[in-house]
């Protein structure tokens, strides 16, 4: 009995022309299915040959396509506004309160002692 796994999974030949096919695909402005009509072959071929070629298959032959990314920390929340009324009562806003509110809050308060 043969050992299968010492042998390519693919003929050398057979590798070249899927090669310079693939340089053909990548030297013009065509679809995967235009690309494949003209040249007489199946998208899944065209897709299994390009992954085989190309390592991983996720990428083109001519380089991986990294992003270079920076993750900030979320910004920290706002502190809550705070009015401090005559009286020592303290009146606590979420930091998203609009000045609509404040004025509010405070005409409201107006003459009335706290």
């Amino acid at each position: 009995m043969s050992d299968s796994s010492a042998r390519p999974r693919y003929h050398p030949a057979a590798a070249r022309r899927w090669a310079d096919r693939l340089e053909r695909y990548a030297a013009r402005p065509t679809t995967v299915a235009a690309f494949c009509a003209a040249e007489g072959v199946s998208p899944s071929n065209f897709y299994l040959w390009r992954r085989r070629l190309t390592g991983a298959g996720l990428e083109p032959a001519d380089g991986p396509a990294v992003v270079p990314m920076h993750v900030a920390p979320p910004p920290a929340p706002a502190a809550p506004i705070e009015l401090a009324l005559p009286s020592g009562t303290v009146v606590r806003l979420p930091a998203d309160a609009g000045p609509e509110l404040v004025v509010a809050i405070l005409r409201g308060l107006e003459g009335r002692p706290c």
